[in-house]
């Protein structure tokens, strides 16, 4: 029989946040006495990985933890995995991204521990046959990917070797199924590998040159935890050393004593623990597709991290583009890997769930990058036009002295709105879903999205439910006139209104400037009959740093030329209104006192108002209940209109940003 190697991984928490408390009880509850059983067990051999800013924190916190780990790895008891510096999705990145940030911890690693890794670990196993490239010329000469990613006949316990365009890259499976359970006596874990062991060494053709097999396991903290509280590991480890069948080893180890490696191409793919999240939104599935999930059908699944990757991507083309000043740029682009951490793209700290808090701090460091390059004395605002999301329709960009937008021709709106006063994306907002919210929008939010609505219908969205049949916010814009000289957009819109079916068309001009923009519309009737409905402009504005035990709501007030009111915006304008709506607003003022900026819609003509504070709330990791994750304030100005046939009539919004004086936030009773 085959002796089997085991190769027990523990992948180290990252976060894009300041997660001092969380690295604090990683060491206390996982490191502290891990290492203690380490040096106790000299024969038992152990793997971890680091991102860049744990294995800094370590550093500079607990730097006894780090001499012991330089000890035990200069005695060759445990193993270090590199991967990107601040735990990306490499697959995701452009090549220079991806081999600066594996360079970059392996660099780390070495300067630390004195050893260069050898391996590395990907975040959430996000795989692609591209990699291979930049992992080889980074030096890394395995990876380890979950076994879910990988062929089940290949499956074998031996390595995998993967070519591409004459490079080449092991491949070492994560089998999750061989996870130890605390409440499992350790004779059933170790006969447990033994006959999968033996089991595969009958069916495969290798059996007489492979007599050492691989089983690596990774670990999650809470996992380990259980373990190391249970004292699993010595009770292992005393099995072991009298079995002779099962060692406990590194990858290097292993990799010293066989020369077996099985030759495979492995697809694009991503580990089971966040592809069951991906067939419907939120909702866990363990289904089996007849192809392997990718991260890009995780964002496809979920918008808002897709729009984040389109800004990364952006971000990144103007860093890897600027070749003026050299420290600069090297300035900017550290700011930029940071906000390519992956918790921000897939997941929260505790599963694969939309938190704005993680986009949020993402956007805000992007913003932070772009803002170095700017400050470079050749700068200038321009207004271009191109694919910018990849969705085969060209969007809007601005890119301002005060900020960057970019709208869409889906509904003309605004879908992105960062201020150069760093303070996020006030455009990332969440639709709802009638699963956890109750009620479902069929349309995207965003900033200046328009509605053409019936009496009745105008009457179901006070209420908060669905926008009518979706004229003009479901609807895409064609272009009539696009000036990058004159900062001029104009879109058109066409729709059947009403019953009748009346034929409407609407025309929107954007004129941007340096502090926000105009917004014309011009809504024209073209069906033989009076036209009779209200014209509704809704502006969704995100609270950029949500978190429900801290947040502090916006102020809010609207104005007509003699009297002010002040609106509590934790409460919907109807409720605190006796029932009735604003009339005759001039003008109304969104302000983020926390982030400095305020938002203001000054209109041409008198009109109405309404507001309501939407909460987007989605099941915690285990579904056992519903969390906050994100805060959307709803602003919207409407008129009723009245349009004789072939006749139309004009309303324009002046939007500005304006930053303010920054006030504390306060904590909520």
């Amino acid at each position: 029989m085959a002796s089997t190697y085991i190769n027990f991984i523990y992948r180290s928490v990252s976060s894009n946040l300041d997660s001092t408390e969380q690295l604090e009880k990683e060491y206390q509850k996982v490191y502290k006495p891990l290492v203690k059983f380490l040096f106790a067990h000299p024969d038992f051999h152990f793997t971890f990985y680091f991102a860049g800013p744990s294995l800094q924190f370590y550093k500079k916190k607990k730097s006894e933890f780090i001499t012991l780990l330089k000890q035990l790895s200069e005695r060759n008891q445990i193993e270090l995995l590199g991967g990107g510096f601040y735990d990306p999705v490499l697959s995701l990145l452009y090549a220079a991204d991806r081999n600066g940030q594996l360079d970059l911890l392996s660099s780390e690693i070495r300067q630390t521990i004195g050893k260069r890794p050898r391996g590395a670990s990907l975040f959430a196993d996000c795989w692609d046959c591209s990699l291979v490239n930049n992992l080889s010329t980074c030096g890394i000469e395995f990876v380890t990917l979950d076994s879910s990613c990988i062929p089940p006949k290949k499956l074998r316990y031996v390595p995998l070797i993967m070519s591409n365009l004459g490079k080449s890259i092991e491949i070492i499976p994560l089998y999750q199924n061989f996870l130890p359970d605390s409440d499992v006596p350790c004779e059933d874990y170790i006969s447990k590998i033994n006959r999968a062991v033996e089991k595969a060494c009958k069916k495969d053709s290798i059996t007489q040159s492979a007599t050492q097999r691989l089983i690596s396991v990774q670990f999650n903290m809470d996992s380990i935890i259980n373990l190391v509280e249970k004292d699993w590991f010595s009770n292992f480890s005393k099995l072991i050393s009298g079995d002779g069948s099962i060692t406990a080893s590194t990858c290097i180890e292993y990799r010293a004593a066989s020369n077996i490696r099985e030759p495979a191409f492995i697809p694009a793919g991503i580990s089971r623990q966040i592809s069951k999240w991906i067939s419907r939104p939120f909702i866990e599935n363990e289904t089996r597709q007849n192809y392997q999930q990718t991260v890009y059908d995780f964002m496809e699944t979920y918008p808002v991290s897709q729009e984040l990757y389109n800004r990364i991507l952006y971000v990144s083309m103007l860093v890897n583009q600027y070749k003026k000043d050299k420290m600069r740029k090297n300035s900017a682009r550290e700011r930029l890997w940071q906000a390519q951490n992956g918790f921000s793209l897939l997941c929260s700290l505790n599963g694969a769930f939309s938190h704005s808090i993680h986009r949020q701090q993402a956007y805000k460091i992007l913003m932070e990058a772009e803002k170095i390059l700017r400050e470079d004395e050749n700068f200038s605002e321009t207004f271009s036009c191109f694919d910018y999301d990849c969705d085969g329709l060209n969007e809007y960009v601005c890119k301002m002295k005060n900020y960057f937008a970019c709208i869409n021709t889906e509904s003309g709106a605004i879908r992105e709105l960062d201020t150069v006063k760093n303070s996020g994306n006030y455009a990332d907002n969440i639709s709802r879903n009638p699963d956890f919210d109750g009620s479902s929008d069929n349309y995207k939010r965003g900033i200046f999205v328009d509605h053409l609505f019936t009496d009745s219908q105008f009457e179901r969205y006070k209420q908060g439910f669905a926008a009518g049949d979706g004229i003009f916010s479901r609807i895409v814009y064609n272009q009539i006139k696009f000036s990058p000289r004159h900062f001029e957009l104009q879109l058109s819109a066409s729709a059947a209104f009403g019953p009748s079916k009346q034929k409407v068309f609407l025309r929107k001009k954007y004129i941007i400037n340096s502090s926000g923009m105009i917004v014309q519309y011009i809504l024209k009737n073209e069906s033989e009959k009076p036209l009779c409905g209200l014209l509704a402009v809704e502006s969704n504005i995100a609270h950029t740093h949500f978190n429900p035990e801290t947040f502090a709501y916006y102020n809010l007030e609207a104005a007509d030329t003699e009297h002010k009111v002040i609106i509590d915006t934790s409460k919907t304008l109807v409720e605190q209104n006796d029932g009735k709506l604003l009339d005759g607003v001039d003008f109304v003022r969104l302000s983020d006192t926390e982030g400095g900026i305020s938002f203001t819609f000054e209109t041409n003509e008198k009109s109405q108002y309404l507001y309501y504070p939407l909460t987007i709330k989605r099941p915690n990791y285990n579904g056992t209940s519903l969390i906050p994750v994100q805060l959307t304030f709803v602003s919207t100005l409407f008129w009723n209109v009245n349009v004789e046939s072939q006749k139309e009539i004009e309303k324009t919004i002046s939007f500005t940003i304006t930053n303010i004086k920054k006030e504390k936030k306060s904590k909520l009773s």
